[in-house]
């Protein structure tokens, strides 16, 4: 049986086609223009699942990428302070050593002791380093500066975190008076390790922070500001000193005893406050290390997601500009058949 083909017919089909050229040059230029393979998910569901885990990823690398400098840049801070601190021991030593010289006048130990005082000043603002506003020795407590020197009764003495750090003191002072000194204030004890973590992976932490204590130590008399106050006193003319233990538990007792002060002990004590210094850089630097080698590995894992997500979205733009042009055409030509169709119409012939 044939079939009558109307000119209704031919015409719905010849805008069908019209339509679907159109539909398939839109899309083309589309993919040129945004130079992407998909528009909408609908378009491939396969490149945009895969898109969606290429770019959770590279979005992750990304804060990784950003934790990482924060903590390089957070570690070179407190490295170089250390370093500056270093210096300012070393010196305070070889002021130590010119003043066990016996040939050394009242007048030198007075202009040794000023130098010392100056460092001792500047060793707290070394301690009091920040970054980014934030200050890179103070365990927890970020933003307010973590050492003071303070005048009281007892003499110039350093505080930590606002309590008293260490206990050595003049022997001229009175038990009674040095025992209500430290009953009435607080004097610092370690609060635990706080550490600051910063995430550079999956499961991958790494501490980035220097504690203060772990830099100038924290017990009575073992301390680098009591070693100094210790210097100071031998530079002041004093062969004895006192030191003072505290503890707090259950009650607050002060324990004080006296000891004799010699320069060579002094010199004992500022190569342990070296000591301790060297391993808590060297610490710091094995963590360096650490974080420099995460953030080569990042930057090798953000190449590798980007080039997949590359290739998972972006066109080959040789490939779909045969496809633009290969559109246009056939669009064209169909429009060029579709006018001759259109206007053959039973009416356009009887005219």
């Amino acid at each position: 049986m044939n079939v009558r083909i109307t000119n209704n017919m031919m015409v719905a089909n010849t805008v069908r086609n019209i339509n679907s050229n159109a539909s398939r040059l839109s899309k083309a230029q589309d993919q040129m223009s945004s130079q992407s393979k998909i528009q909408l998910p609908s378009d491939d569901p396969v490149v945009a699942s895969r898109a969606i885990k290429y770019r959770s990823y590279v979005a992750k690398i990304e804060q990784y990428q950003k934790n990482t400098d924060n903590a390089v840049s957070w570690q070179e801070v407190t490295d170089n302070a250390l370093s500056d601190l270093g210096d300012v021991v070393q010196q305070i030593r070889d002021y130590t050593v010119q003043a066990s010289s016996d040939t050394l006048t009242d007048e030198d130990k007075a202009k040794i002791k000023t130098n010392v005082e100056e460092l001792k000043k500047q060793a707290v603002q070394i301690m009091n380093t920040s970054y980014g506003g934030r200050y890179v020795f103070g365990g927890y407590v970020t933003d307010q500066e973590p050492y003071q020197i303070e005048a009281t009764d007892m003499g110039d003495k350093v505080t930590f975190k606002g309590s008293y750090l260490g206990g050595l003191v003049s022997a001229s002072l009175d038990d009674t008076a040095i025992t209500d000194f430290y009953t009435d204030n607080a004097v610092y004890t370690t609060d635990g390790a706080q550490s600051i973590q910063y995430n550079l992976g999956y499961s991958n932490s790494i501490t980035i922070n220097v504690e203060g204590q772990d830099a100038i130590g924290e017990s009575s008399a073992n301390n680098l500001f009591d070693t100094i106050d210790k210097l100071l006193l031998g530079l002041n003319g004093e062969s004895s000193y006192k030191t003072v233990e505290v503890t707090t538990d259950p009650t607050t007792t002060v324990s004080i005893s006296t000891s004799t002060l010699d320069l060579d002990s002094v010199l004992t004590d500022l190569d342990h406050d070296l000591d301790r210094l060297l391993t808590a850089r060297s610490d710091l630097g094995a963590r360096m290390n650490y974080v420099n080698m995460t953030k080569d590995r990042l930057s090798t894992d953000y190449n590798t997601y980007t080039k997949l997500m590359s290739n998972n979205e972006d066109i080959d733009t040789a490939e779909v500009s045969m496809a633009v042009s290969t559109a246009e055409y056939v669009y064209e030509a169909s429009l060029s058949v579709g006018a001759k169709v259109i206007s053959n119409s039973l009416v356009d012939y009887l005219r």
